[in-house]
């Protein structure tokens, strides 16, 4: 059995989104006769752990972990006196333009170079160079974000005869978010130096949509190829569930770039018309919710005791309300960056084969995926909302009526399983 060393810095117990790729490439990797040696953080800083993981981890995996040392204990420190939050990103979660925020941010944007993971990058740099003389592995692969993992095999790779995989679950430099840090043109360039070394040293580099692969080509990547996230077959063995409540529901994040405005507007318009629609109706949401958009969401009357909120839900729960949902919302990021943004739960949504009400930046790349799989796609910046409630209503009228919608679409070729065949194929290549 050949031997992968996956360097990542998010692996169970830790939850969201950021574990699901890599773990469930690892689950199904022994099955193509490649072990997954996962090095990852002893005591990493996340706020979200899921236990219910843990099941995916393969038997054959072995796991590395090493203790980290990150900022954030000094940091959130920093940020005690203020109402800000900070998120994993390190971007200051507030709605205030303080001064002390801004200052906060900055800080993140201009120390943490790449991001406050960085100062793992040189121990684990130490660990694994002895690690791999006394042990065989045939390939590395990195994944970020925290991009900071990739700087672990840019080091190691100059020694080793290695060849290695970076993998981008985000863009880099080109990422929106960085305009929440305040980042000096020079150290803006530092971003970019890194960004280009690692994909110039790479042997290939993957990314999750088309639209950031060819912007990784243009950046001068070695060479890239497109791997997308996915749905795991196994996730989804139960049949849809029948609620006796036209239940809508998201699960994740909404803030300015993800905002629900238009869709409840829609909908409030919807429940006015349609008197059955608001007694039947269920809003469940769930995850990180901004303030302000939690606000808006409570400012409809007739809408606001539909609605229930969750801090976090486990991925068994979750794919339980998905199949419990009537309407899936897709909440895309409002960014050029964001035309690249493939969420798993797209892929999630569709083994549910249940109706999904999409928004998006202009033709973005789930945009694609939304119109093969006959799904709705609103512009966010270019809603009709007359088409929008129409929708809704329709969708409704099909629940009421015994009618509810299903996507029949073929969708085999995003499942985890067919994913990692995918991931193989690159693996098995450049190690002939």
């Amino acid at each position: 059995m050949k031997k992968v060393l996956i360097i990542a810095y998010y692996w169970p117990p830790s939850g969201g989104s950021g574990v699901q790729r890599w773990l469930k490439f690892s689950k199904y990797l022994p099955t193509f006769n490649w072990q997954p040696i996962i090095y990852t953080p002893e005591n990493p800083d996340f706020s979200i752990q899921d236990l219910s993981l843990e099941k995916d981890i393969p038997k054959e995996a072995t796991v590395l972990k090493r203790p980290i040392w990150e900022p954030y204990s000094w940091y959130k420190k920093f940020l005690k006196s203020s109402k800000a939050k900070v998120s994993n990103s390190g971007v200051v979660d507030t709605n205030s333009k303080s001064f002390f925020n801004y200052i906060a941010n900055w800080i993140r944007g201009n120390i943490f170079i790449p991001d406050p993971k960085v100062y793992w990058v040189k121990p684990s740099v130490k660990y694994l160079k002895e690690y791999l003389k006394q042990n065989r592995i045939d390939v590395i692969i990195s994944t970020g974000t925290p991009h900071s993992m990739h700087l672990i095999p840019l080091a190691l790779c100059k020694e080793l005869d290695i060849p290695w995989i970076a993998d981008f679950r985000d863009p880099w430099s080109q990422l929106d978010m960085l305009d929440n840090y305040h980042i000096t043109k020079s150290n803006k360039k530092k971003y970019q130096e890194l960004e280009r070394a690692v994909l110039k040293s790479a042997d290939v580099s993957i990314t999750t949509s088309w639209t950031w692969a060819n912007d990784f080509k243009k950046l001068g990547a070695n060479r890239v190829e497109t791997i997308t996230n996915g749905y795991d077959a196994s996730d989804f063995r139960q049949t849809s569930i029948k609620s006796e409540k036209f239940v809508i529901s998201h699960f994740g994040l909404m803030n300015h770039l993800r905002s629900p405005k238009q869709f409840f507007n829609a909908l409030d318009e919807a429940s006015k018309m349609n008197a059955s629609l608001l007694e039947d109706l269920e809003i469940h949401l769930g995850g990180t919710i901004d303030p302000n958009i939690r606000k808006e969401i409570e400012s409809y009357q007739e809408l606001k005791d539909k609605v229930v909120f969750y801090d976090y839900l486990s991925h068994p729960e979750v794919i339980q309300w998905y199949h419990k949902s009537s309407i899936l919302l897709l909440l895309l990021f409002n960014s050029e960056s964001g035309k690249g943004n493939i969420p798993g739960k797209v892929f999630e949504y569709l083994a549910t084969q249940k109706p999904i009400i999409a928004f998006g930046p202009h033709k973005g790349d789930a945009y694609q995926i939304m119109e093969e799989t006959s799904n709705s796609y609103f512009e966010y910046d270019q809603v009709d909302i007359i088409s929008l409630k129409e929708n809704i209503l329709s969708i409704y009228e099909d629940w009421k009526s015994g009618k509810e919608s299903e996507n029949k679409e073929d969708i085999e070729s995003y499942s985890r399983e067919n994913l990692s065949r995918q991931l193989v194929s690159i693996l098995e290549e450049i190690t002939s």
